[in-house]
């Protein structure tokens, strides 16, 4: 048996605290998609294909289906409670009960990989945003993909132990079966969502050229919306609450398919030039963890124009 920790990736004394009770406990901490540098390399091990390992196109849940198993006892850890990294720990641990997996659960970690890695073939333009008549737009991440909506509530619902959105993991992937409550609320938000489009206080502004839109709202849905737009996102949450902590801005910035931008290049300028922190993958970057942004959408658009191939 495992248990299981998220690690707080904010540069706080409270999260330096709690992150040393984690390491402290005298047994292996296995991390999965620690993005984190510092905490990366205290992990025994940190199954991260996609940032760690530069392999774009490989989710943490595929990994673990063959990945050597976490040692018994161990601790595994996440700095990023969603489908993927929640995904990974259902995985071992149907690994070490020794379950196979059936076609129906294989397509499920088939959805959330495609999800977690954008693999969705080449961006297939601008599109209307979501109406009242098409609510669920086809594509996007985990939380616009209708079929994944409600469990990727789940699995980030901090108030939720992380065991036992494990075990909730574990139960969806084997049976489809989703909590009730969590597909109420995402149905309730995407409406919400519609009626904040039209209303406009969900901004949005496509750049010259068409190559990034930007959207700012504190709604989960940011990436989706942009990807209607253009084929980079520059994401602003002006409120982003990490663990139910105090709100504060925060950036993602992500693109359709490798290929738009170098991003990685774009995270490590502007983390050496601006704002230390900025990190993520080939597809996917984002501002320091647990820390408020000072940076403008002017200005992470600049850094991403410039690192255009």
């Amino acid at each position: 048996m495992c248990s299981y920790e998220l690690l707080d990736p904010r540069p706080i004394e409270a999260a330096k605290t709690g992150n040393n009770r984690i390491f402290g406990f005298g047994v292996p901490v296995y991390g999965i998609e620690v993005t984190v540098p510092v905490l990366a390399a205290r992990c025994t091990y940190n199954l991260d294909p996609q940032h760690s390992g530069g392999d774009a196109e490989t989710a943490a849940i595929e990994a673990a289906l063959t990945e050597e198993l976490p040692p018994s006892g161990a601790v595994l850890a996440t700095v990023r409670a969603d489908l993927d990294a929640i995904g990974a720990m259902a995985i071992f641990a149907l690994r070490r009960q020794g379950v196979d997996l059936s076609a129906e659960a294989k397509n499920r970690v088939a959805a959330v990989a495609a999800a977690d890695t954008f693999a969705r073939g080449a961006w297939p333009g601008t599109r209307p945003l979501p109406t009242t008549e098409n609510s669920w737009p086809e594509g996007g991440s985990s939380e616009s993909t209708r079929e994944l909506a409600a469990m990727a509530a789940l699995v980030s619902d901090f108030k939720v132990p992380l065991g036992v959105r494990v075990g909730l993991m574990i139960n969806w992937l084997i049976t489809g079966e989703e909590p009730k409550e969590y597909r109420d609320r995402v149905e309730k938000e995407r409406c919400e969502l519609i009626a904040a489009i039209e209303s406009g206080e969900v901004k949005t502004q496509v750049f010259p050229g068409g190559m990034i839109a930007s959207v700012e709202t504190t709604h989960r849905a940011a990436t989706m919306i942009g990807y209607h737009l253009a084929p980079i996102v520059v994401a602003l949450n002006p409120a982003f609450r990490f663990a139910g902590g105090e709100p504060h801005r925060k950036f993602t910035v992500c693109q359709y398919t490798a290929g738009y931008a170098d991003l990685k290049a774009a995270a490590a300028e502007m983390s050496s030039l601006w704002e230390d922190g900025w990190g993520g993958s080939p597809t996917i970057i984002g501002s320091p963890q647990g820390a408020g942004s000072t940076l403008t959408i002017d200005d992470v658009v600049r850094m991403v124009e410039k690192h255009f191939v």
